[in-house]
């Protein structure tokens, strides 16, 4: 009589499982090069936002801030972005702060990093992460005197809308109205996490941070990767 076989060889076994873990790194890998794409998407995104803040700031020869929302509401909190500009009037009469336009939010689990001071407030460093890995946000504003924190009625707005420094509900980078920064040398911290309950940002890989340093003139300049900003943030 012959044998029927009902289950499989030892070296079948071990085929299958070889497929399998094939397979589940390539989807890994997949996953990390989408994680790393967002992040790259929204640092060139936020770049572009300070671009056209420097421009706006040269042909309307007006102050321009380019915002970040730091409020209580989760969705928007460290990744919604927007760039308004001082309004002005006849005889150049302040009329108040208006979007210049729409602005954007950075893709989902991308977020600004905040500044030491406010690091634990929303962010917090993963399980197998120091938080001295992580680079925080600076605004290199002591002898410009430009406030870190701003508050606007509402954005994006057409209508002027007054604005109040030293608290409120957005971090603030300002231009000047003959386009300099009055952040030079300040560096802009882009990193991916996940949020948690509380509405905590956690880090669990600070090398899939991004960012870029701003220049006296406006310009920006990215970071190359995480050792150049090892090498220069941590000097």
């Amino acid at each position: 009589m012959r044998s029927h076989r009902t289950g499989f060889t030892l070296i079948e076994m071990l085929v299958v499982i070889a497929i399998i873990s094939v397979l589940s790194m390539g989807i890994s890998m997949l996953n990390m090069k989408d994680s790393s794409q967002a992040a790259y998407s929204a640092q060139q995104s936020l770049i572009t936002a300070f671009y056209e803040a420097r421009v706006a700031a040269l042909q309307k020869q007006t102050d321009v801030r380019v915002i970040i929302y730091r409020g209580p509401d989760r969705p928007r909190r460290l990744r919604q972005v927007g760039v308004i500009y001082r309004s002005k009037g006849r005889e150049d009469m302040e009329l108040g702060w208006v979007a210049l336009n729409d602005g954007f939010i950075m893709p989902q689990n991308v977020f600004f990093v905040p500044p030491e001071a406010d690091f634990d407030k929303f962010v917090k460093a993963g399980k197998d992460v120091e938080a001295g890995e992580i680079f925080k946000s600076t605004f290199n504003n002591g002898y410009t005197g430009a406030y870190e924190v701003v508050n606007i009625g509402t954005f994006p707005s057409r209508q002027p809308e007054s604005l109040t420094e030293g608290s409120g509900d957005w971090y603030s980078y300002k231009f000047s109205g003959d386009g300099l920064s009055l952040n030079p040398g300040a560096h802009v911290m882009l990193a991916m996490g996940r949020m948690d309950a509380d509405g905590t940002y956690i880090i669990d890989n600070p090398y899939s941070q991004v960012g870029f340093v701003i220049r006296l003139l406006g310009h920006t300049i990215p970071f190359s990767g995480y050792d150049e900003m090892e090498e220069t943030i941590s000097k």
